[in-house]
């Protein structure tokens, strides 16, 4: 027993000595954590001064979470919330962005000062990501009424000091002091979560006012605001106290400290919102251009983009999709619709994605992949479309759905802003005979103002859509290798693999040869064109 008592003792005094803050690592916060702010600060009504929200079904269909944890580069949890915050909001306005970039290229210029703003913001655990979104931006809980636990507090110290004059009151001091300790028990189980979050603001309060007293950035406002929460910071602070024999903390149940204080505390956050997440998202923001410059440093292929207002045009040259390794840069110069045809698997829907995020991050981090000119846009995506059995709605029913907001947001034309409108496969779950006339019909509505960009595999779509749409193709694998080039060619695609890709899939002979009569049939020789796709390694067939 002895033993176990003093290793008891080694550890509380352990516990009691100040912990250092943690080294600084990247990248680390998950995408459902970084998510947080943004989508508390949407379903609040709120939206980033000059900026707008990207939809969800763009958001998905773009891969944009693919595409955060490739660019993420940030240190902090609230770092990490910015960065998703500036990718689900893009800038619809150019001086946004100029002020951006003016705070950006301070930091790309210098390694160091990165460095030292990374180790100003060091400390703060990814797993209280959730904590300061759900305390600032979320609807605020009730407020908790602190009176009976002040009384309760002013008994306990009455009853001490007529105890000096009546011993006996001693007892009833020993009694309600555990009484207050239950009460403090209980109720700090049920306001956990408040009081963590506390202590995580006191945390980003203390990093903010690092990177002022070190002289990472100078920001008068930002001293003012942090000058306001001095007191409270270090108020906050006294609830982590600790000692190797548990006096602080039988003090402030006893007391009650830790309630009454809780309920102030939160009184002042409630009453000072807008400035906490001003200094929030000043320091998440922060933290997000260190990250920027950081991949700006790593990457060879990234570039500032050259934006403008006006009319919809797109001039780009070697742009990538930014999460693929060893991507294929390819250049494109519209001004009007593009319509991409082209075998399965040879680029389509990553060089349509290529655009999108390009477009996004142009106007979110102002770092493109690739060069990129081009006007600002409002950007749209519909891409991966399938069915949704719980609302009992087919492929094609969603399919309508999603392309009727677009068609939704070109005419309501509530923003001066041309958009740009990227589809795969339009309308894939109807029949032929309808899906043509229903494609060609709705691209040449979108495209009248607006930049409409679509891959199809209809060969009739590419022949009937509007001239104004340019048209580009991906071509076939090469004849010795089996790789496709991924370059994208002007004009129309001259096959299709489809049937290949059954063949090297093992399909039955029975079944190649009956589509190679049926496409005869029509006027159309296959046979040929499966032949000189498919490289030696052809499985045999039964």
């Amino acid at each position: 027993m002895a033993l176990h008592d003093v290793v008891g003792a080694l550890r509380r005094l352990l516990a009691w000595r100040p912990a250092r803050r943690r080294a600084w690592s990247v990248g680390t916060t998950e995408v459902a954590d970084a998510r947080r702010l943004a989508d508390a600060e949407r379903a609040a009504g709120g939206v980033p001064e000059g900026c707008t929200w990207l939809d969800e079904r763009t958001v998905e269909d773009v891969d944009l979470p693919l595409v955060f944890r490739t660019i993420d580069r940030t240190a902090t949890p609230t770092g990490a919330q910015a960065l998703w915050r500036w990718l689900a909001a893009p800038a619809i306005r150019i001086d946004v962005l100029a002020a951006r970039e003016r705070s950006l290229a301070r930091f790309a210029a210098d390694p160091g000062l990165r460095d030292r703003a990374r180790e100003a913001l060091a400390g703060q655990a990814t797993s209280d990501a959730p904590h300061l979104p759900r305390l600032l931006w979320e609807p605020s809980p009730r407020p908790l009424r602190t009176g009976g636990f002040a009384a309760l507090a002013g008994a306990l110290v009455m009853l001490g000091v007529l105890a000096a004059w009546w011993p006996p009151l001693v007892l009833g001091c020993v009694v309600l002091l555990i009484a207050n300790v239950l009460i403090d028990d209980w109720a700090s189980l049920r306001l956990a979560r408040q009081g963590h979050a506390l202590e995580v603001l006191s945390q980003v309060l203390g990093s903010a006012a690092r990177v002022l007293e070190r002289g990472v950035v100078r920001d008068a406002a930002i001293a003012s605001d942090l000058a306001v929460f001095a007191r409270l910071r270090k108020r906050i602070g006294w609830l982590g106290v600790r000692d190797p024999f548990g006096l602080a903390d039988l003090l402030r149940a006893g007391f009650l400290l830790r309630l009454l204080l809780l309920g102030r505390w939160m009184r002042v956050v409630e009453r000072e919102r807008d400035r906490l997440r001003r200094l929030v998202l000043w320091l998440g923001e922060l933290d997000a251009l260190v990250s920027i410059a950081s991949l700006r440093a790593e990457r060879s292929d990234t570039r500032l983009p050259q934006l403008s207002a006006g009319a919809g045009r797109i001039a780009a040259r070697g742009i990538v999709h930014p999460a693929i390794t060893g991507a294929v840069g390819n250049d494109l110069v519209l001004d009007a619709g593009l319509l991409v045809t082209g075998s399965n698997m040879s680029g389509k829907s990553t060089f349509l994605r290529a655009i999108a995020i390009n477009a996004i991050c142009a106007q979110s981090i102002h770092t493109t992949f690739g060069t990129w000119q081009a006007s600002l846009f409002r950007v749209f995506a519909v891409m991966r479309v399938t069915d949704a059995t719980a609302e009992g709605m087919s492929t094609y029913a969603v399919e309508v759905a999603a392309i009727g907001k677009l068609v939704k947001a070109v005419v309501q034309r509530d923003h001066e802003l041309p958009s740009l409108l990227v589809i795969d496969e339009p309308f894939s779950g109807t029949n032929p005979a309808l899906r043509v006339p229903i494609v060609v019909s709705v691209l040449d509505y979108l495209g009248e103002r607006d930049i409409a960009i679509a891959a199809t595999h209809d060969l009739d779509v590419a022949a009937e859509v509007d001239a104004r749409f340019t048209r580009g193709y991906f071509c076939e694998p090469d004849d010795g290798t089996g790789q496709f080039d991924r370059k994208l060619r002007p004009g129309v695609a001259p096959t299709s693999n489809a049937l290949a890709l059954l063949v090297r899939a093992g399909y039955p002979q029975a079944i190649v040869a009956a589509v190679e009569r049926a496409c005869l049939s029509h006027g159309v020789d296959v046979t040929e064109t499966v032949r000189s796709w498919m490289p030696t390694a052809v499985p045999p067939l039964p």
